[in-house]
């Protein structure tokens, strides 16, 4: 096993570093790699588990080559190719592939290509493409070919006898910085029929993807996937993302060569991987775990405890924590100081630092190469990790980089992106849907990814050097570089590990904001508030719930969070009114029977009470009045406060309702004595109230009753005229 990422050269792999000793005798693979990259790996990978002969030149030495993903270049791959054919130049029975190595992959073995190489007797095959480069001057001299089929050379891909190749690379001077596609081509144009060479122009060995993927599509069977070559109606072999399409590459890479099947799922997901689950606490790898509180965040105090919560072993833990909205500031302090000391190391930036994101985000990676760490883990406010574990889990995923996904929940708002644009910008891949949703499971390669990912600390120094000034945002440029140097960026749907929210219209106007986000963010809103118990009665049967009194239903709706959250929400509004029977809030003025309260509609909550009538108190109203069906409307919505010396009681009434919930805000005996309600038909009262319990009964008819005395402390209930 390949031990916390370090340079991932597991044995095979070091095995097959300079040649793997395989099946295929009269078949030799040749590519050039200078740096053991994840491209390479995946190369490697892909070679060895359809047994090649590989050899790689160049291996630790510099790239003279120029940039060729963006120029004409490569001239250094000829010269390490001739000096490698000198040994094997008049061996005539030796049929040599070379192709390029970061983004190819095989699919099929040495046996099905050498018998396509013989069925195309030619002594050269070149792969083919739809564009004349480097120079578009030399494409009328190229031979015509059919409509389905490419016309110009590519040389990223090409098989042939080993003297021929031998005679083609030492066909004239060249120097690392020229162009090895036009070296190839001239030779092609002016020496094809002499030297028997042609062009795999139907794509039988050879694909190359730019320009063509219109023309390719997965054909999945029942326990692997291809790649198929509509237009040619051919399964190639040798796949190479060449060009400005290696996003999605990578992404049609996740699933050839056998790495996804709808049968059998990822078959490559657990490839390298290791357990942490016999490793001592001392002898966990080390992680700087940086935060970056950024802009006001919805439910900030759940993303704080869910950090404070994760099981890693918090003394291998560096923890950096930036804060630029002052608006948090106090709460992230409060955090802090409850946990100073259980961390190895806490550094704490707030907003008079005056650095911005991306700042904050270089001198956090910088911090984290003088501690030695061997992970960086990046968390940005807006993800909640509700799965503990979630460290372990990453770390023992072993890839370069990668991040758990999140979904904003009920949406297909993702932190990966499937695909970009030519210049970096989201693009939805074909297979979005199914990885958000989980219909397709596994390690995913992608171009993007944001919110929270660890990497790997060899890339460090990589990722310590993305730029500022490029008019992107900082995880774009972030990502940019990592597909640049060929470090592949993974996202993880295998095991569920939380959610995003969405803060995009979360204000700071009240006292707890995160009460008015129940439209945003509606299943952190329930987690938050809603009671463990209220799904269960929900879906139960009518004789599970609770009758204190006749036709008196009483059930647990919300946590005592929202309570308090809630009653705090109300204080600090403070414009209680008198208790008497003139209220200018009312259409009329004047209150028939009046209680000193705050109308939800004064503090800016009656649309989302009102949502919250219809969504969690109207299925139960349709279980205990079997036959009724609300329609939700509500013109009284009210927080009631009783104590002594204010009004401590209410005298008998009826509602003018169809039926009236009433809600405890707080707890009998605790923060408060005496209390309760009691229905006079029934001489039935309920005063043992609980805190997050809603009573519901009948309004106008059948149900006259009266608030009981409360004799000491304050009493807070929630009520609603529903249906009036």
């Amino acid at each position: 096993m390949c031990r916390f990422g370090e340079k991932l050269l597991c044995l095979a792999t070091l095995l097959m570093f300079h040649l793997a000793i395989v099946a295929g005798d009269d078949l030799l693979v040749i590519t050039v790699a200078t740096e053991a990259n994840d491209g390479y790996f995946r190369f490697m990978s892909s070679t060895s588990k359809h047994k090649y002969q590989v050899k790689v030149l160049g291996m630790g030495h510099t790239w003279k080559g120029g940039d060729v993903s963006r120029y004409a270049g490569g001239g250094q791959k000829i010269l390490l190719l001739r000096d490698a054919l000198e040994e094997f130049k008049e061996n005539a029975n030796l049929v040599i592939m070379f192709v390029d190595c970061y983004d190819v992959v095989f699919t099929n073995g040495p046996d099905e290509v050498i018998k396509l190489f013989r069925a195309s007797q030619a002594n050269i095959l070149f792969s083919a493409e739809a564009f004349c480069w480097p120079d578009p001057t030399l494409a009328e001299y190229y031979p015509t070919v059919k409509i389905n089929e490419k016309r110009y050379l590519n040389s990223g891909g090409f098989i042939g006898f080993a003297p021929f190749l031998y005679e083609i690379v030492n066909n004239s001077e060249v120097s690392n910085e020229d162009d090895d596609q036009l070296f190839y081509s001239k030779i092609f144009l002016n020496k094809r029929d002499s030297l028997k060479i042609k062009l795999d122009t139907t794509s039988t060995i050879f694909q190359n993807f730019n320009g063509a993927l219109e023309d390719l599509s997965l054909k999945f069977e029942q326990s692997r996937t291809v790649l198929y070559n509509s237009r040619t109606e051919n399964v190639p072999i040798v796949l190479h993302g060449n060009g400005p399409i290696k996003a999605e590459f990578n992404r049609l890479a996740n699933y050839i060569t056998n790495q996804w099947s709808p049968i059998k799922g990822c078959q490559e997901c657990n490839m390298d991987t290791f357990s942490l689950s016999d490793v001592k606490d001392e002898d966990y790898p080390t992680v700087f775990m940086a935060v970056f509180i950024e802009h006001p965040t919805a439910f900030l105090e759940d993303f704080l405890f869910k950090i404070g919560a994760l099981t890693y072993p918090k003394k291998k833990i560096d923890l950096y924590v930036h804060v630029a909205e002052p608006y948090h500031r106090a709460m992230v302090e409060e955090f802090l100081e409850n946990r100073l000391l259980q961390y190895k190391t806490v550094h704490f930036d707030g907003p008079e630092s005056g650095l911005n994101d991306g700042t904050a985000r270089k001198l956090a990676i910088g911090e984290a190469m003088q501690h030695n760490s061997d992970f960086y883990l990046s968390i940005d406010s807006e993800v909640q990790l509700e799965n503990s574990n979630t460290i372990q889990y990453l770390i023992e995923r072993n890839r370069s980089v990668v991040a758990p996904l999140l979904v904003r929940p009920g949406k297909m708002w993702s932190n990966f992106w499937g695909a970009i644009t030519s210049d970096g910008y989201y693009k939805r891949s074909d297979d979005y849907v199914a990885i958000v949703q989980n219909t397709r499971t596994g390690l995913w390669n992608v171009p993007y990814m944001y919110g929270v990912y660890l990497v790997q600390k060899r890339h460090l120094p990589v990722m310590s050097q993305f730029r500022l000034d490029t008019g992107y945002d900082n995880d774009m440029v972030l990502c940019g570089t990592f597909r640049d140097k060929v470090i592949f960026i993974y996202v993880d749907n295998q095991i569920y590990y939380g959610h995003l929210v969405d803060s995009e219209n979360y204000e700071t106007t009240h006292k707890h904001n995160d009460l008015y986000m129940i439209f945003d963010n509606r299943y952190t809103w329930e987690k938050k508030y809603i009671h463990e118990d209220y799904y269960k009665l929900r879906d139960s049967s009518f004789k599970d719930i609770v009758q204190p009194c006749p036709d008196v239903f009483w059930f647990p709706i919300v946590t005592s969070k929202f309570c308090d959250d809630y009653v705090e929400e109300m204080e600090h509004f403070g414009r209680w009114s008198q208790g008497g029977h003139e209220d200018t809030r009312l259409q009329g003025g004047y209150e028939n029977v009046p209680t000193v309260d705050i109308h939800t509609n004064q503090i800016g909550w009656e649309r989302h009470w009102l949502h919250f009538l219809r969504e969690f108190i109207g299925p139960m109203n349709a279980k205990v009045f079997e036959g009724y069906y609300t329609e939700g409307r509500a013109i009284m919505n009210f927080v009631v406060r009783y104590r002594p010396g204010e009004q401590d009681r209410l005298r008998p009434h009826s509602d003018s309702s169809t039926y009236t919930i009433n809600l405890a805000l707080n707890t009998p005996n605790v923060d408060y004595e005496g209390g309760g309600v009691r229905f006079l038909r029934y001489n039935c009262s309920i005063t043992d109230l609980r805190k997050g319990w809603l009573l519901m009964h009948p309004g106008r008819l059948t149900h006259h009753h009266e608030g009981l005395p409360t004799t000491k402390g304050t009493r807070y209930i929630m009520v609603s005229f529903i249906d009036p």
